[in-house]
């Protein structure tokens, strides 16, 4: 029996049995049962393949919702408020959305507070909609000054966006209507602001 061959071939195993284990933790993030009276659910939402879609799903990008370009309306040397449009994309089920919420959000590395799209709509299922209102983000001191600082000396084109947004809604399938919550991971990017300032 080759005994240094035997502990080496184990060690491999517990190695990837342990990063096996560490993505799927990853990937079953817990959340609440319920939130504000919606049951949650880790629903694959899937959005409709449209004529103007089909080249942006080979590369990749199916998400539910996106961000349009966004436009400084305000600095002062207390902090930065961007305004954000909101895109949905066209989906296969039908629904009305009662509001969204954000939660861990950063913008370029840098975490914002944003209030609840508290303006229902209905889901779009022929082409995209952009929602009425745009969000507003404000980004406050010293983090604004320091990522401004940043932004206007060493400028990127594009900043990424992390985060979650909670879809709150009523689903329907069939005859029935269902009242859930549907969390959605979100990994965007947008236009950067400054560039233009």
């Amino acid at each position: 029996m080759n005994l240094p061959r035997t502990i080496a071939t184990i060690i491999l195993k517990i190695s990837v049995l342990s990063t096996y284990m560490m993505s799927v933790s990853a990937q079953t993030q817990r959340f609440p049962k319920e939130i504000r009276g919606y049951k949650v659910e880790r629903a694959v939402v899937e959005v409709k393949k449209t004529p103007q879609q089909k080249d942006a799903d080979q590369l990749g990008e199916k998400d539910l919702i996106k961000f349009g370009d966004p436009k400084l309306i305000k600095a002062t040397p207390l902090g930065i408020t961007l305004e954000i449009p909101v895109v949905v994309s066209p989906v296969t089920q039908k629904g009305a959305i009662d509001f969204l919420m954000f939660e861990g959000m950063e913008v370029n590395g840098t975490s914002v507070s944003i209030d609840d799209y508290a303006q229902r709509f209905d889901l779009p299922d022929k082409r995209p909609l952009t929602l009425k209102h745009p969000l507003k983000i404000y980004i406050n001191l010293p983090s604004a000054i320091l990522a401004a600082v940043g932004e206007w000396t060493d400028s990127k084109e594009t900043w990424p966006i992390t985060g979650r947004v909670y879809v709150f809604g009523r689903f329907r399938k069939a005859l029935f209507s269902f009242k859930r919550c549907v969390p959605i991971e979100l990994n965007l990017t947008m236009r950067n602001p400054l560039r233009e300032q």
